[in-house]
């Protein structure tokens, strides 16, 4: 890889569907990226519910491992996992609404592992590391559609964290993917300039929030 080339990122996704070999997946995956030095690695593992027994293992063998640079969730999914190595978690359950239980679990499990927690929530998105984070709104568009929201929110993801953007920078590129594919008549994702065109639409529909917390 020369200075001129973005850096590869090595995705695992859907965790939770494949019921026999995922963490043996993540794991191998992950693990050969890190020995190579090739590139990040990102870790989108779905709803766990399906593979619910499996998780403490997935946990132990990846997540605590150091294997994730880049671990994406959304709300339900980041409880669940926070509720693994956090008892506080489950006592927040009958306290606090679900999105803001999800970013109290998305800062614990910042503070235990040593990956980024990337969360995308319905109202916003937020990116957590040890000691700091940034939350940013997300877009207020028509919503068409549900299903795939999360795949366009990490395609933007991505692309914003390869590109080395600013966190809050990131998040907007994320939200704005999502929105344009969530608010499509036809369930189309956006090319560049498309998104472009979508954001100038959008410009001044958003504020960004850093948590030092």
């Amino acid at each position: 890889m020369n200075g001129s080339e973005k850096p590869i990122t090595f995705c695992v996704f859907n965790w939770a569907g494949t019921r026999k070999f995922g963490t043996t997946l993540a794991q191998t995956v992950f693990q050969y990226t890190k020995n190579e030095g090739c590139g990040k690695t990102y870790f989108d593992p779905a709803d766990p519910t399906p593979n619910k027994v499996k998780a403490p293992e997935l946990m132990e063998k990846v997540l605590r491992a150091n294997l994730v640079d880049i671990l994406s969730l959304n709300e339900n999914e980041a409880v669940f996992f926070a509720s693994l190595i956090n008892p506080e978690i489950e006592r927040l359950k009958g306290k606090l609404g679900l999105e803001e239980l999800a970013v109290e679990s998305a800062k614990a499990l910042a503070k235990h592992l040593d990956a980024r927690i990337d969360l995308h929530a319905t109202s916003l998105s937020a990116s957590f590391t040890k000691g700091n984070g940034t939350v940013v709104p997300a877009f207020k568009v028509p919503v068409l559609r549900a299903t795939g929201t999360g795949d366009a929110w990490n395609a933007g993801n991505i692309i914003g964290d390869a590109y080395g953007l600013p966190d809050a920078v990131r998040l907007t590129l994320a939200n704005a993917t999502a929105a344009y594919y969530i608010s499509n008549p036809e369930a189309e994702h956006p090319t560049r300039s498309q998104l472009a065109r979508f954001c100038n639409k959008l410009k001044g529909l958003w504020k960004t929030e850093t948590d030092k917390s």
